[in-house]
Formats: structure tokens, sequence, C-alpha cells
């Protein structure tokens, strides 16, 4: 596959948004994990949907994270058992029973 249309492909992932619920299992879309958890393929919660955005205010222009709109609430368990909550861009997640089939093709 070409650079481009790796490109074009992920600018088409990042795009096609899914509407959350409360209760979902989500998963990171393939290519477009910006945080260091949960790794590719590893589930996550919705614990809320948020009505408006949060937006990070600690990063500055320089940094991917700047104005990036936080959509979502979602629970993960860590690598001790521990349950953590993180606030995500809903448009890099997807449900988790599509995890399978996106690695699959």
């Amino acid at each position: 596959m070409s650079d481009l249309t790796h490109l074009n492909q992920l600018a088409e992932h990042y795009m096609h948004e899914h509407t959350f619920r409360k209760g979902d299992l989500v998963t990171w879309k393939p290519g477009l994990r910006n945080r260091k958890m949960p790794d590719y393929g590893e589930p996550m919660v919705v614990v809320e949907v948020l009505s408006e955005p949060v937006y990070d205010q600690t990063a500055d222009s320089g940094s991917p994270y700047f104005r990036e709109p936080l959509t979502v609430r979602c629970l993960l368990v860590d690598e001790d058992g521990d349950a953590l909550v993180f606030y995500y861009d809903a448009r890099r997640l997807m449900p988790y029973g599509d995890w399978r089939s996106s690695v699959a093709n």
C-alpha cells in the first residue's frame, strides 16, 4: 500500500464517527491510537458520553493534543488489574467487536 493510500485510509477511518453509548465496549481504530493506554485491540468500556467536548488546556499549539475534542470517558484495566478512567476523542475509537475484522483485512 502506498503512503498516500495509507494516509487517505487513516483520514477516512478518523472521519467515520460511531455513536457510542454508556456501557459500549470500544477500542482504538487501527493506526489512530494517540495515547499510551490501552494497547491496540484491548477493550475499554464507555462510562460517559459528554454532551460538550472537553479540551486539554495543558497542551500548546505544537502538540498533537492541542484543541483535541475529548468526547467520551472510558474505563480500562491496567497491567496491575486496576480500573482507570480517561478521556478520549471518540473519532479515534470503534466498537470492540469490529477490531477482529479490521485486523483481518
